[in-house]
């Protein structure tokens, strides 16, 4: 019988752990919990399951800024940090936190920029002007029409930093940076690189690690190069328009 009400109250334990770890966690509790490591105002943006068994992944915007915090299902233990999956080798708080991405495109630096085509359409390119992939993307784009493409010069290196300067300085900077993708030298009078300098701010604060990465009109953000039915399906989507040029 002792046996019997041991073992019933052990289930019993079980049970209520198990119940207690199954409901989801609220915004209101994830804020106060958050309090503990945020002193600055947030908000709670999404409380969902983590990828990391018996946790909860906490989205929350700090300004401007997205965060991501890890939250133990028993409350315990916070993790205020990235997640690596070494199976997939893959970091899964960035992968995350790309997803969140969206950029307010009225609030881009486009004086930074260089503007090339014309159009009710737009899109925002952060392009390397040793990229491949990036004078493919070019090419296409030159195609298309109703467009306005904004290119920002994002190098990712010092060799390519050293064009990018000369190209910013050129006083065609289009043909410049076409110039640059195929190799050409380019030699331009001194000008005030800032702007590049601010464009590497700007793609930091974004997590742009890579070339070409597009910006379109609803804010979206999608990484490498698009093929040319691919990349107009984008264009019309995030400008509302279904009808192809």
């Amino acid at each position: 019988m002792k046996r019997f009400l041991l073992v019933t109250g052990l289930l019993l334990a079980l049970i209520l752990v198990l119940f207690k770890n199954s409901m989801a966690l609220t915004k209101e509790e994830a804020a106060n919990i958050i309090k503990e490591i945020v002193r600055n105002e947030f908000k709670i943006l999404e409380v969902k399951e983590a990828p990391l068994v018996g946790f909860w992944e906490i989205v929350t915007e700090v300004g401007q800024e997205k965060m991501i915090v890890y939250i133990d299902k028993n409350l315990r233990f916070i993790i205020h940090g990235q997640i690596l999956d070494r199976q997939a080798k893959k970091n899964i708080t960035l992968e995350r936190l790309k997803e969140l991405r969206r950029v307010d495109v009225s609030s881009l630096p486009l004086e930074n920029a260089i503007p090339m085509g014309e159009g009710k359409r737009r899109l925002y390119v952060f392009t390397n002007p040793e990229c491949y992939f990036c004078f493919q993307l070019h090419e296409e784009l030159k195609k298309i029409k109703d467009l306005q493409t904004f290119f920002f010069l994002y190098p990712l290196n010092p060799t390519s930093h050293e064009k990018a300067k000369s190209i910013w300085c050129a006083p065609d900077k289009v043909k410049a940076l076409e110039e640059a993708y195929q190799g050409l030298d380019l030699k331009s009078p001194p000008c005030n690189p800032q702007p590049i300098d601010k464009n590497i701010e700007l793609g930091r604060r974004l997590l742009i690690d890579s070339t070409p990465t597009l910006i379109l009109q609803d804010g979206k953000i999608v990484e490498g190069y698009s093929n040319p039915e691919a990349l107009q399906n984008l264009l019309n989507s995030s400008s509302g328009q279904m009808k192809s040029n």
